[in-house]
């Protein structure tokens, strides 16, 4: 690379000094701005080669001042923006809410029944049982232990204990519950138990029983307790004959017994209930 004359590299000094000085115009405002403006028109072309060499040293100096402005600018931006982000989770929740209710309304319809809609405030052991969840009604809602609990899609389990404004509900998945239930293709009863977090398993009540891969399961007239009959208990997804004839299945649940949110409490308590109950046909 050819080196520069002393006359070149003083040429360009003398550009970068001028230059400097119409930033400090630039800043001071004013008479030294026309000062500036005067010096631009006098020396425009030797300014606008200054400037094309340096302008982006003289914006960055000019866009110091900015730095804090434009922080607080960001900070508001990113405020905003997590705004927007809980009302959108918050607008997702109230459809999966929407959603849930509807499949209940549809539920209570079909089976004539009235449910008093439930929000699960807490999961975990309860009452003396491993796999239970906690609502949020109870004893003032005319709510009763023994009542059958169901999530729009079949069932979730049964209330065991009742407070006056929480209950616990046994979830069908615990190993101490008991369901009869009743094939809908055959009408074969059996007996339902819960294997925690698996697949339900089921007995049937008679040697030899007529129980097939995907035959439905619903809430029959036969088990240690009393559940409303006809409520989706799940799908037969494998079946077992033993040597004595005795016949047992695996069941999928129809309800999901993880991750319970809104469920709906079959009333057996006289109308006129503090929170209003899904009736067949109403509007909830």
């Amino acid at each position: 690379m050819r080196r520069l004359t002393r006359r070149q590299q003083l040429s360009a000094v003398v550009l970068a000094v001028i230059a400097l000085l119409f930033i400090s115009f630039d800043f001071a405002g004013g008479s030294l701005s026309n000062a500036r403006g005067g010096a631009t028109g006098a020396l425009g072309s030797l300014y606008r080669g200054t400037d094309t060499v340096l302008g982006p040293v003289r914006r960055f100096v000019q866009g110091v001042p900015n730095v804090g402005g434009n922080r607080r600018e960001i900070a508001q931006l990113k405020q905003r923006n997590a705004e927007l982000r809980r009302q959108l989770a918050a607008s997702a929740a109230d459809a999966a809410t929407a959603r849930q209710l509807r499949a209940l309304q549809l539920q209570a319809d079909t089976a004539d029944w009235r449910l008093m809609p439930a929000r699960v405030i807490a999961t975990g052991p309860g009452a003396g049982f491993q796999w239970s969840v906690t609502v949020d009604v109870g004893s003032r809602e005319h709510v009763l232990a023994g009542q059958t609990v169901t999530d729009g899609q079949g069932l979730v389990g049964r209330v065991v204990s009742v407070h006056s404004t929480t209950s616990v509900v046994l979830l069908a998945a615990d190993p101490t519950s008991a369901v009869g239930v009743r094939d809908v293709r055959s009408g074969a009863l059996l007996l339902a138990t819960g294997t925690g977090s698996g697949p339900l398993s089921a007995r049937a009540l008679a040697d030899r029983a007529d129980i097939r891969v995907g035959d439905r399961l619903v809430t029959g007239p036969a088990g240690k307790t009393t559940f409303a009959a006809g409520v989706e208990v799940g799908v037969v997804t494998s079946v077992t004959t033993g040597a004595d004839g005795a016949v047992s299945a695996r069941v999928r649940p129809a309800a999901s017994q993880a991750g319970l949110d809104l469920v709906g409490i079959i009333l057996q308590a006289p109308r006129g209930l503090a929170r209003q109950a899904l009736e067949p046909g109403s509007d909830r």
